[in-house]
């Protein structure tokens, strides 16, 4: 009963929790001080949201991000991690990975900008780490 109260109270609070992406290469990886660019991402307590931040030159970004349900995931040879995973700092382990979730952003911005993303939860957390990549040939780490 608790249980079912707590559950039910986090989904209609909105629950959101904010994400930082660090330019680790690209045009933004050069600047000084380096520019972190921080979201927000709405729909944390369900398997998908909002995700909504502000590029360094102003353009507002908004778009969906969606996390698979299933607690087992892996990455192919096409995926951010497998192509970018090592500039921003991690390792890519091919096969299932038990109590990890696997998820997916895009967003579109006002001037033009696209940013794909791909990242990793733990089961049941709002905390986890990804690669995103924009149209500006910038990449980033992704950390909530």
């Amino acid at each position: 009963m608790h249980r079912a109260l707590l559950v039910t109270s986090l989904v209609l609070c909105g629950c959101s929790t904010s994400v930082n992406l660090y330019p680790v290469q690209g045009p933004l990886a050069g600047q000084k001080p380096l520019p972190v660019i921080v979201g927000t991402a709405d729909g944390i307590a369900g398997n998908t949201g909002t995700l909504t931040l502000t590029l360094p030159s102003g353009e507002a970004c908004a778009g969906k991000w969606s996390s698979v349900a299933p607690q087992f995931t892996g990455v192919s040879s096409t995926s951010l991690f497998s192509r970018y995973g090592s500039v921003a700092g991690f390792s890519v382990t091919a096969g299932p990975l038990p109590g990890v979730n696997k998820g997916q952003a895009f967003l579109t911005c006002a001037q033009g900008t696209t940013i794909e993303a791909e990242f990793f939860t733990g089961s049941g957390t709002a905390n986890g780490y990804g690669v995103a990549r924009d149209s500006d040939s910038n990449i980033y780490k992704m950390l909530f």
